[in-house]
């Protein structure tokens, strides 16, 4: 079943010569329109990574609802595949070579400490030369327990950062690939929650925070002792520096940093000196996302989301093969998301808001491509519509980034709109294609997914002005969007339902209650009833990252400021608009729980609703026939309160 899936996409795709550039195709409205069953199909294949050898890829896999890690032989045309099963309690997160034939694989479950639901992540090696696998790190572990810093090339050993126990600060273990041994090489250290290991697998750095405190430990060598920096005091409003890279064999590393502008950018770091350096790249609009080094740790390319994904090579021979990549598959977003070590075979991923995405092996030897798999083989022919960046003020003048999907073959005036507010909150939406977008304007509706205050990528400002502002400003954004598509014209003001999931579910359950004047329906999937209780469960305040140093602060803003005033549960009374509410009962984001104590609530007061749980489902959809299902429910939802 699985070959011939890959088989298929062998067949309908041909190889690509990079030296020939195709026509983008335009919009098609005669194509028949997707099913349901046709966007509930999930990909068979996602995260292709390509085996140092460039021999294997190891994938996320779905088989039949059952996650699974996937590993394909490669030329794809004469594949043979292994397969392992990710336990029904786990969560499958990512995956990473070790060497050529050791795997390792992120996996995430809910437990219970002390009465309270808590996320916990463990990572698991798999032998594929002798299918020996187990879990690496302490016996006794923490909430986090796939914190890896450092992998060896040749997949003898790991670096992990990880607690002995929960009341524990994480120390570094060694985790022999071989044995499955771990021996802990750096103690904690109090305070300490992020260690850096240079390129070379030596621990040189870790970061230490304490109320508004925060300082460095670093030392310049194996054998050296670590020694502390100066102190430094942050507030909530303080995210400058996201992360740091140690070079072996020198003081200075790199790091990511807010610059004076307030956008992360990539500088030099003397972490003798505890200083940034020279700045290396600023985006002018937005911040950086991520950068990558080559194996002598020179900066090989950057990658941002400005309107679109977007990757600066500075290597000239990626620069050059970038633009014939982008000749050849004009329209798309086209990315080299991974390499063997010789980097002559690439994996790309090639798609656009109106393409569901192709997997491809590009061979430099021979300069063609081959498909591994295509996403959504189930879409293909059939129509999807267009989405394009737009801008809009919100009410105190603040610019608003959003994105607007409009149906096939309808014209763009007085359109039934679904507003949907991206999970996080603090995150971003980007252009791309989105399923449940495709599939509302399928049915007929516009799209409107709005950037609203907080989210991250556009610069430390833009984030700090959704401090304290869930519920409030956050959501005054997602409102002033609806009025403004109206006022366009392309909108219609009485035909406006608001869906989304995690955060986005709060905000479709906070509109119900807040305006209901402006709202006919509101669709929320593991969304978030109670705040206070959100907090308490999600542990991302522990670390130092770039964005959540203190969520509580971020979601609160006044310490005075009573959470229950923005919780919907708590304003359940005033909650009159239609709404349908689904969550999968293995939750680990966000416990089931948030839904089905509003359901309870609305049952109490016998507020009509309409509830679903989809089960063994976690922060999303795994299983074909509940995404299905669930697309099958919103269809009707929206054509008895929204329709068309």
């Amino acid at each position: 079943m699985i070959r011939g899936r890959f088989r298929a996409v062998a067949i309908a795709c041909a190889a690509i010569a990079l030296g020939s550039a195709q026509s983008a195709l335009p919009q098609d409205t005669g194509l028949a329109v997707p099913s349901a069953a046709d966007f509930g199909a999930l990909p068979i294949v996602s995260a292709p990574a390509i085996s140092p050898d460039g021999k294997l890829i190891a994938a996320k896999g779905n088989v039949g609802g059952v996650p699974m890690v996937l590993i394909i032989g490669l030329p794809v045309s004469a594949t043979t595949l292994q397969k392992i099963k990710v336990p029904s309690d786990h969560t499958l997160e990512w995956i990473r070579w070790a060497g050529d034939r050791r795997v390792l694989v992120s996996m995430s479950r809910t437990d219970k400490i002390f009465g309270q639901e808590v996320r916990l992540t463990r990572l698991l090696m798999w032998d594929l030369d002798t299918n020996a696998s187990f879990w690496l790190g302490p016996r006794d572990q923490g909430l986090d327990g796939d914190d890896l810093i450092h992998i060896d090339p040749a997949g003898r050993f790991v670096l992990l950062s990880a607690q002995a126990g929960i009341f524990e600060y994480p120390g570094v273990y060694r985790a022999d690939l071989m044995t499955g041994k771990s021996t802990r090489i750096v103690p904690p250290r109090d305070y300490v929650w992020s260690w850096y290991s240079d390129n070379k697998g030596v621990v040189r750095a870790g970061v230490a925070t304490m109320g508004t405190k925060w300082w460095v430990y670093y030392r310049d060598g194996d054998s050296k002792v670590f020694e502390r920096t100066k102190q430094r005091t942050f507030s909530v409003s303080d995210t400058v520096i996201d992360r740091f890279l140690p070079i072996a064999g020198s003081d200075s590393g790199f790091a990511i940093a807010a610059g004076t502008s307030g956008r992360f950018g990539l500088y030099r770091y003397d972490f003798k000196a505890d200083s940034l350096g020279e700045r290396v790249y600023e985006n002018p609009i937005v911040d950086i996302d991520d950068f990558d080094l080559d194996r002598d740790g020179k900066v090989e390319s950057i990658s941002f989301i400005d309107d679109k994904p977007e990757i600066l090579w500075l290597d000239p021979a990626l620069q050059r093969f970038q633009a014939r990549l982008d000749r050849a598959l004009p329209g798309n977003i086209n990315r080299v998301i991974s390499s063997d070590r010789t980097k002559n075979r690439l994996v790309v991923w090639s798609g656009s808001a109106s393409e569901a995405g192709t997997y491809l092996l590009y061979d430099r030897t021979t300069n063609t491509m081959e498909p591994i798999a295509e996403m959504y083989d189930r879409l293909r022919g059939k129509r999807l519509a267009t989405m394009e960046p737009v801008r809009y003020k919100a009410r105190d003048g603040l610019e608003i980034r959003a994105y607007l999907t409009l149906p096939a073959g309808r014209e763009a005036k007085g359109l039934p709109l679904v507003v949907m507010p991206h999970g996080g909150p603090f995150a971003r939406d980007s252009w791309g294609y989105d399923v449940w977008a495709q599939y509302l304007a399928s049915k007929g509706y516009a799209v409107l997914q709005p950037n609203f205050r907080g989210s991250t990528g556009f610069g430390s400002e833009f984030v700090m002005k959704g401090v304290g502002q869930w519920g409030r400003g956050m959501q005054d954004d997602i409102d002033d969007g609806v009025k403004w598509l109206a006022a366009e014209g392309k909108a219609d003001a009485k035909r406006v339902c608001i869906m989304g999931a995690s955060f986005g579910g709060y905000a479709a359950m906070w509109a119900a209650v807040r305006n209901p004047e402006l709202y006919r329906c509101a669709i929320s999937f593991a969304g978030i009833s109670d705040v206070d209780a959100m907090l308490r469960y999600d542990q991302k305040a522990m670390t130092a990252t770039r964005y959540f140093r203190d969520w509580r602060a971020r979601v609160q803003g006044d310490k005075k400021f009573e959470l229950d005033q923005i919780s919907p549960i708590k304003q359940v009374n005033k909650l009159k608009v239609p709404i349908l509410i689904a969550h999968g009962d293995k939750d680990r984001n966000v416990p089931m729980s948030q839904s089905k104590q509003l359901h309870d609530e609305l049952l109490r007061i016998r507020r009509a609703h309409e509830y679903v749980i989809y089960p063994g489902e976690g922060h999303g959809l795994t299983d074909p026939a509940h995404a299905t299902d669930f697309l099958v429910r919103i269809g009707k939802f929206l054509d008895q309160h929204n329709p068309s």
